[in-house]
């Protein structure tokens, strides 16, 4: 996403809002004379789950208009997969900004509709089977960590040392960056060598402190502290796509938390901005 503009990146929740605004037309130039907006293959997908065939039609139309001033971005397992085996292919010359990370098979099925109408079902079971799995993997570890701090009379650490204790050299994470580096390039690194990775490649680090903050949020955390944003897979998937913009604009609240505080640890320049606040702030509005 390389352009002079300032780079936006919308959610679901925030292209439906969008959608339904009555100010839509009024945004929409607002937006083409300052952004370069990027549309997630994460919404395109979400679009297409959707049940209501007249609403996604509504949803792929605003989509349509966006991708005038902006591109559709590849899944983010994509985009790892195509960081590290570019990584693979010349490490002393690895720029992650040179990854081309556009996926114009989407912004052809956004224009033509040719199969999105025809999989919606297929797709959405399918997110909702993964989000299930997701879900689960966590629920099912809570109770080990739950009864491991309760017999540490309750003393728990904060998120920035789990992600800090997660991400570290023997760290439990470190490991499971190697299995997702190996997954996607077939080569399977020591620790120390994708370690090396996942500093030089933001996004690979962004989706990695996402899982640390999973792992806080649904085992670690005590039952009577308020959730840190409880998002789901796509939600907190989309931590990925965080390095490619300067505003990531959503208008859930859950998700909103989550990826403010995967921001705050990978200490990146940008904002995680809910719907009306950056409408307020697009027009000139007072906050």
């Amino acid at each position: 996403m390389n352009d002079g503009r300032r780079k936006l990146i919308f959610d679901t929740s925030g292209i439906n809002w969008l959608a339904d605004d009555p100010e839509c037309v009024a945004i929409l130039a607002g937006l083409g004379a300052a952004y370069l907006v990027g549309v997630t293959e994460t919404v395109v997908s979400e679009i297409a789950a959707n049940s209501n065939e007249e609403r996604r039609i509504k949803l792929l139309g605003v989509v349509e208009r966006l991708l005038k001033f902006g591109m559709c971005i590849n899944p983010f397992h994509v985009i790892i997969e195509r960081q590290a085996k570019e990584y693979l292919a010349d490490r002393n010359g690895y720029e992650w900004r040179r990854v081309n990370v556009r996926f114009p098979e989407a912004e052809g099925e956004v224009v033509r509709q040719e199969i999105i109408h025809e999989v919606s079902n297929q797709t959405r079971e399918t997110l909702r089977q993964w989000d299930n799995d997701f879900r689960k993997i966590f629920s099912d570890a809570r109770p080990a960590f739950q009864k491991l701090f309760e017999e540490r009379s309750g003393v728990r650490p904060s998120l920035q040392e789990v992600t800090g204790r997660l991400l570290g050299e023997g760290g439990a994470h470190r490991e499971i960056a190697v299995n997702l580096f190996e997954r996607g390039t077939g080569t399977r690194l020591s620790q120390e060598e994708v370690q090396d990775f996942t500093e030089r490649c933001p996004p690979f680090k962004a989706l990695l402190v996402a899982l640390c903050f999973s792992q806080y949020d649904r085992c670690i955390r005590g039952e009577n502290e308020p959730s840190l944003g409880r998002a789901g897979r796509l939600d907190l998937f989309s931590a990925a796509y965080l390095p490619y913009c300067r505003i990531f604009l959503t208008n859930d609240p859950g998700q909103w938390k989550a990826l403010t505080a995967v921001a705050e640890l990978m200490e990146r320049e940008m904002e995680i901005l809910m719907y009306d606040d950056f409408k307020a702030r697009l027009f000139g509005l007072p906050g």
